[in-house]
């Protein structure tokens, strides 16, 4: 029987465990993209009516501020 010769200082373990390192990264990569690409289109139509909903907010919030702070001037008398 042949003894197999193995060469313990070689670097292909250090090698090969980066590789799968790298490979489960770039696949998860990957995965998180082609996600992405699917869900993104999904979530236009609720971002649009958040936005126009907060701007009504904003809006009406800014008219009822204006309405409220409407103080009497004795001095000035508006004429129709």
């Amino acid at each position: 029987m042949l003894r197999k010769k193995m060469d313990e200082n070689a670097a292909f373990p250090i090698a090969n465990f980066i590789g799968i390192i790298l490979g489960f990264v770039s696949l998860s990569a990957f995965f998180i993209m082609q996600s992405l690409t699917v869900l993104l289109p999904l979530l236009f139509a609720p971002m649009v009516c958040i936005t126009l909903s907060y701007l009504l907010y904003v809006s009406h919030r800014s008219t009822t501020k204006a309405e409220g702070d409407v103080t009497v001037n004795p001095v000035r008398v508006d004429l129709l």
